[in-house]
């Protein structure tokens, strides 16, 4: 019984790897927010996280987004929701929901600095929308995102 314990445990230790050859554990870094801004790419998801407050850049250079966009064209295929409080600013710009045939241009969005007040629109056509589009309403506080380290780490 003892000879049969001692040549598992040899088999186990000769199969393991040595510590130099284990796997490293993985850093990954936050996955960018990318923004196009060309009217030929789907930015939904990208211009709803900047308007969140989220940092992004536009991939046409890698430059920093900011917290103000001016004479940009957003194709859409998601709802754009506009947060008060997160102190962004859209004007001269192009929103394009091709698939619902709905166009909104113009003036100016700001997010404004107080997270309790309603973005204010300025200047804006909204065609093809429905009715109430455009239109402040209350809606709860988002909860907060979960943050899964492993999330943006790349796989296969």
């Amino acid at each position: 019984m003892t000879r049969q314990l001692i040549i598992r445990y040899a088999l186990i230790g000769a199969l393991a790897l040595p510590p130099r050859l284990q796997a490293e554990p993985q850093h990954c870094v936050r996955a960018e927010i990318v923004l196009w801004g060309d009217g030929r790419h789907d930015d939904s998801a990208a211009l709803n996280a900047w308007f969140r407050g989220a940092d992004a850049i536009w991939a046409e250079n890698g430059e920093p987004v900011g917290e103000s966009i001016a004479g940009h064209s957003f194709r859409l295929s998601a709802a754009v929701y506009v947060p008060g409080g997160t102190g962004r600013r859209l004007e001269d710009f192009r929103m394009l929901w091709p698939e619902r045939g709905e166009t909104v241009a113009g003036g100016t969005i700001r997010s404004g600095t107080d997270p309790d007040a309603a973005p204010v629109i300025t200047g804006v056509s909204i065609t093809g929308g429905d009715p109430g589009e455009g239109v402040p309403f209350e809606a709860p506080d988002p909860a907060p995102a979960g943050r899964d380290k492993e999330a943006s780490c790349a796989t296969s």
